[in-house]
C-alpha cells in the first residue's frame, strides 16, 4: 500500500469512527482529516462543530462537505498570505480555488447535491428540518442514520485528503 493511500485509508477510518461515536457529521469529517494532515488542528475540528446538521442545523450544505471545504482551505489559503508578489498571490488564489472547485464537483457528483436534506433523502428516502424539534427526533431514532451518516463523512473527508494530496509526492520507500 503506497503512503498516499495509508493516509486516504487512515482519514476515512478515523472520520467514520468519530461519526459513529459522536454522530456529529461536520467535526467527525474534520478530525478524520486531521489525523492525517498535520496542518489541521484541535482548533480546526472544534471550529467544525456548528457546521453540523447542514450548516448550524439550517438545512444549508451538508457539515462534513462543509469539513472538506475548510480543510481545504487551510492547505491553500495559507500559500497566498506567503506569496512574494501580487502575481504569485493571484497564482496562489488561482490554485486554491481549483481545488476548492474540483472537490464540489467531485462531491456532486458523488452525492448531486451539497444540501443536508438533500443528503437526507438520497439515504434515508425523505428529508428532515434538523432545527425542527419533531423531525430532528425523527431523524435520531432512525436505527442506522449514524452508520448512513457516516458513509457521507467517510466520502467527504476521502475526497478533501484526495485533493489535498494530489500534489504530494511520496516515494513509498525508493
Amino acid at each position: 500500500m503506497s503512503g498516499k493511500e495509508k493516509i486516504l485509508e487512515l482519514v476515512e477510518k478515523n472520520a467514520v469512527e468519530a461519526q459513529l461515536r459522536d454522530d456529529a457529521c461536520a467535526p467527525s469529517a474534520m478530525y478524520g482529516l486531521s489525523t492525517g494532515f498535520d496542518f489541521i488542528t484541535e482548533e480546526a475540528v472544534a471550529a467544525a462543530w456548528p457546521l453540523l446538521g447542514g450548516t448550524g442545523v439550517a438545512s444549508g450544505s451538508c457539515g462534513a462537505y462543509c469539513s472538506g471545504l475548510m480543510a481545504i482551505g487551510l492547505k491553500y489559503i495559507p500559500l497566498v498570505a506567503k506569496a512574494s508578489s501580487p502575481e504569485e498571490a493571484l497564482e496562489k488564489k488561482e490554485l486554491f480555488r481549483s481545488k476548492m472547485l474540483a472537490y464540489r464537483d467531485a462531491f456532486l457528483k458523488e452525492y448531486g447535491t451539497v444540501l443536508c436534506p438533500q443528503i437526507h433523502k438520497l439515504l434515508f428516502g425523505r428529508s428532515f428540518i434538523l432545527s425542527d424539534d419533531g423531525q430532528r427526533e425523527e431523524f435520531l431514532k432512525i436505527p442506522d442514520h449514524a452508520e448512513k451518516c457516516a458513509t457521507v463523512v467517510a466520502k467527504a473527508a476521502r475526497l478533501a485528503a484526495e485533493i489535498i494530496l494530489e500534489d504530494e509526492i511520496f516515494t513509498d520507500g525508493l
